[in-house]
């Protein structure tokens, strides 16, 4: 577990790196960063994680500075494809010079595993809202990967491990970072 604590921290350090440089006028420091970023996950995840590699980049005057994800929780799973999978649910990437942990809610969660004796991000999961209630109900995977690894069958829950508790105004966060899962 701790192994896969520290790769999360850095993999949304990274993220973090690669969405203020998007906004730092240095298209090669950006376009190199989000090949780093990628490297951290499986071929053909790139379009889960959101960002691209750009041609060029609006100049901004005053660039904008993203903060890291908080990491609320840990889960492990023992798992037949790839023994061990690790689940982090993280908030929302912010801006916020200061963000408070205990405000934000678990915003999405990426599944990691060892591939060629290595961690990768093998998959995100994300919160499903109801269009109707506007409330959110569950996950919705993003899974890409050769094994058709589904969210609901990740193996067996081995442990969890607790960083900060999420805030509950989404009425989801917190009963999810209160479950064996």
């Amino acid at each position: 577990m701790k192994k896969a604590k520290e790769f999360i921290l850095k993999f949304l350090d990274k993220e973090a790196e690669c969405w203020t440089r998007l906004h730092s006028n240095d298209l090669n420091a950006f376009n190199n960063c989000v090949k780093e970023l990628y490297n951290m996950a499986i071929e053909d995840l790139d379009e889960g994680l959101g960002i691209f590699e750009e041609k060029e980049l609006i100049e901004e005057e005053n660039p904008t500075i993203y903060r890291p994800r908080h990491l609320y929780k840990i889960s492990n799973y023992k798992n037949e494809i790839y023994e061990n999978i690790f689940v982090a649910y993280v908030s929302n990437i912010t801006t916020d010079p200061d963000p408070d942990p205990l405000l934000g809610t678990i915003f999405e969660a990426f599944m990691i595993g060892e591939v060629e004796n290595e961690l990768k991000v093998i998959g995100t999961m994300v919160r499903y809202k109801n269009r109707s209630t506007m409330k959110v109900e569950g996950w919705k995977a993003s899974v890409y990967n050769p094994s058709d690894l589904d969210i609901n069958k990740l193996g067996e829950f081995i442990s969890a491990e607790r960083y900060f508790e999420p805030g509950n105004r989404d009425d989801f966060s917190l009963e999810e970072y209160l479950k064996d899962k």
